[in-house]
């Protein structure tokens, strides 16, 4: 399988490095708008060539599957971009910033019969893997998920890698991962009852940095009511990315891939595959098999609705027309 990389920043090494490792994958292609950037990843990290654009690596179609890893405006349009030329991807979260541009993909990705798989990395951890199996087997019944992404991020984003500036945000971004990683652990679910605050605009994004989200959920493996509150900041300056879950028969904390109860560390990553390497490999094996991936657009539908009916109410609070 030949990979086109879309992006050079600090995903973009990590999907290299995971894909590299796979058999019978090609590094094909990596995008940078600036063939300098470009071409110094392409001789770091094994690519065959460097281009300026998608359009323009489009152009010379000997490629299979793209992979997205631009800033999060950008993943939409570059994903149906590669669908409607008949290329499989695999996209960093988000893959869209509304709930109609992620139907529109799914949209193309069955027209097309090509697989999209989205990058919800976490649920290829050991800890969350383990507290997923705990639930589907019947073992641990939720009955309440408080669930934290936290961390210091109030402008434009350069990292080490990237070599172009992005505005990131916390509903659509670290939102995704997080309302996922509840319906990961729940099941895919209908929220109800949602309730949403958002705080103030930050001067320089025109957006905010703090956001709650309140639901009941009837969780579609236990049949059981659970409570779930999130909460998300671009604020701390201490970090923290964690689920705690209250459960009939216990209650575990899911931290950064560990899980753990108040004894001790119940499951951690051992020797093996990192979480990337995990999911990338999912991806490429559903292309080759001709099946839907882990995560397809499908599966992160229930968290798209829950992000779009929140973004809704910051509209509506703001004076925003939706319908523009």
């Amino acid at each position: 399988m030949r990979i086109c990389m879309v992006g050079t920043g600090r995903m973009a090494v990590s999907h290299s490095r995971a894909l590299a490792s796979l058999p019978d994958v090609e590094l094909h292609t990596v995008i940078n708008p600036r063939q300098e950037h470009a071409e110094a990843f392409r001789a770091e990290h094994g690519y065959a060539r460097g281009a300026t654009s998608l359009e323009a690596a489009l152009d010379d179609d000997t490629f299979d599957a793209v992979v997205v890893t631009t800033p999060n405006a950008l993943h939409a349009a570059q994903t149906m971009t590669a669908l409607r030329a008949g290329k499989h991807v695999l996209c960093e979260i988000p893959l869209a910033l509304s709930l109609a541009e992620t139907v529109e993909i799914g949209r193309l990705g069955q027209e097309h019969d090509l697989r999209v798989m989205v990058c919800h990395t976490e649920r290829f951890e050991a800890g969350r893997t383990e507290l997923r199996r705990r639930v589907a087997a019947g073992a641990f019944h939720p009955l309440q998920v408080t669930a934290r992404f936290h961390m210091l991020r109030r402008g434009e984003i350069r990292t080490e890698q990237a070599h172009h500036g992005w505005v990131d945000s916390v509903l659509w971004h670290h939102g995704c991962h997080t309302v996922d990683g509840v319906m990961d652990i729940l099941g895919p679910h209908r929220a109800r009852d949602l309730c949403a605050h958002l705080g103030p605009a930050w001067p320089s994004l025109d957006a905010p940095l703090d956001v709650t989200l309140q639901w009941r959920a009837v969780s579609p493996i236990t049949g059981d009511d659970a409570l779930v509150q999130v909460s998300l900041s671009h604020n701390a300056h201490w970090g923290q990315h964690d689920y705690f879950v209250i459960g009939l028969e216990d209650t575990l904390l899911a931290d950064h891939g560990v899980l753990r109860n108040h004894e001790g560390v119940i499951a951690e990553r051992a020797d093996g595959p990192d979480r990337v390497q995990l999911q990338d490999a999912e991806f490429v094996a559903a292309v080759r098999e001709g099946r839907a991936p882990a995560v397809d657009v499908e599966a992160v539908l229930p968290t798209m609705r829950i992000l779009q009916a929140a973004w809704d109410v910051w509209l509506t609070d703001n004076g925003v027309d939706k319908s523009t």
